[in-house]
């Protein structure tokens, strides 16, 4: 048995690799996220720290009181909230510091390098969420058009190459035109804003970095994506297949069946 350590952001997914992790007999202590994180994670870890945006001595401090041997990062933490909401304490400030260009990849490269400096390696979930990937194919009853499927694939090179600068992870596309790319605003208001552009029959595009750390920010969608997507009236919501974190897949297909939007998986 291990104790594992979780930084846990925001959405269900810190939730399911608690309950993952916890039944396949490990110690989960984590490290919650005031405004952020489901209250509910309390019930399902062994311990559980409440922090603000940018106490990283604190996260530190709660991981290592708590005997992690290693570190898991799960769950969006919005980078709105953190020039909002954050409280940076002595340690936040001299690392945040060290980063020139202020992008996702970079602040979480940073703080785990640190954390690993202080014994706490960081782990990949992915081993703990094998059964929340999405699969190749067509993961419902509607089937994407010959159209669609030609957008798909043209949102899969799109989002890659935003992917290449670090901006986000999520394009929405109508007729081999980039409507909307995402950037702070995160991947549902990319929608809501791409589906006011493009009207409707807009196909919307989710795919892992290039350059992606694996161990941090994988992709991922579940019913709220779909609630944006039903709200801009968009068509496909394509993902990048073994690569992209689905939450509620059963729900999603249903409540999409029931809107007419197409799910894909693909590579």
């Amino acid at each position: 048995m291990a104790t594992i350590g979780l930084i846990a952001g925001s959405g269900r997914f810190p939730l399911l690799l608690a309950e993952s992790a916890r039944r396949a007999g490990h110690r989960v202590v984590a490290v919650a996220h005031v405004n952020q994180t489901d209250k509910e994670l309390e019930r399902l870890v062994d311990q559980c720290t409440w922090v603000k945006l940018g106490q990283f001595g604190k996260v530190l401090e709660a991981l290592q009181a708590g005997g992690s041997e290693g570190v898991v990062f799960l769950g969006g933490v919005s980078k709105v909230r953190f020039f909002r909401d954050a409280m940076l304490d002595a340690l936040g400030a001299r690392l945040l510091a060290q980063v020139a260009i202020r992008s996702d990849d970079n602040l979480l490269r940073t703080f785990a390098r640190f954390l690993e400096g202080e014994g706490l390696p960081v782990l990949d979930a992915t081993p703990y969420l094998q059964d929340r990937l999405a699969p190749e194919g067509v993961l419902g009853k509607e089937q994407p058009t010959e159209e669609e499927r030609a957008d798909a694939r043209y949102g899969l090179e799109l989002a890659r190459a935003i992917g290449r600068l670090d901006l986000g992870q999520t394009v929405v596309v109508k007729d081999r035109c980039g409507v909307a790319v995402e950037a702070l605003e995160g991947t549902d208001a990319c929608i809501r804003r791409g589906g006011e552009l493009a009207r409707e029959g807009a196909v919307v595009v989710k795919a892992v970095k290039p350059q992606q750390d694996r161990r941090f920010d994988l992709p991922a969608v579940g019913p709220d994506t779909l609630q944006a997507m039903i709200e801009a009236r968009c068509r496909v919501l394509a993902v990048e297949a073994g690569a992209t974190l689905v939450m509620d897949l059963p729900e999603m297909v249903k409540r999409a069946d029931k809107a007419r939007i197409a799910l894909l998986g693909i590579k």
